[in-house]
């Protein structure tokens, strides 16, 4: 594609991206942050045949999990890993266009949990100007360990840690679906 056609597509990502808060759920961006302290990915684990993401606070005295999809561990573990495929999955396409695009990813947020879902916001930088985009924490974290950002969490979503995850069960009558959401 010639840098001609290339201008066009780039202005319509950038205004999608940084003026178009409806298109990334805008109205979720403009809620005031939360009191959030830096995580990190611990590791990605099984727990009742599901996977999650752990999530630790840097002196790892508090966690995190978050329930994910197989698809969305494997995308996160091989980010963590740096590994790439030959041909780019969602996340790693996402970081090519904000490559592109001059843009960077300066945080992810988990911010809150409703309804047994949780939500995140990732926040990027680009040509002078800073936006938040609504997310799922999954895809959060994904682009999150590809891009090196800092990963941050609401104090309030997380539980003392004392180096072992013991979630409680889920309900019998409603067996986990392996979509985000709280345990």
């Amino acid at each position: 594609m010639g840098t001609s056609l290339l201008r066009p597509v780039r202005a319509l990502l950038l205004a999608a991206t940084l003026g178009g808060a409806a298109w990334w759920g805008g109205a979720a961006a403009a809620a005031a942050e939360p009191d959030v302290v830096p995580v990190h990915v611990k590791r990605i684990l099984l727990v009742n045949q599901s996977p999650a993401v752990l999530l630790v606070d840097e002196p790892e005295e508090r966690f995190l999990l978050v329930f994910i999809d197989f698809f969305m561990a494997d995308a996160i573990q091989m980010g963590l890993r740096g590994r790439t495929l030959d041909r780019p999955l969602t996340h790693d396409l996402i970081g090519i266009f904000l490559r592109q695009l001059q843009a960077r990813v300066t945080r992810v947020t988990i911010t809150a949990l409703k309804k047994n879902t949780y939500y995140a916001m990732i926040s990027l930088h680009a040509q002078g100007r800073a936006t938040d985009i609504d997310a799922r924490p999954s895809d959060a974290l994904a682009i999150a360990v590809r891009s090196d950002a800092p990963i941050y969490a609401a104090s309030a979503l997380l539980e003392p840690y004392d180096g072992r995850v013991a979630p409680p069960a889920p309900p019998a009558e409603q067996p986990p679906t392996g979509q985000e959401g709280a345990t």
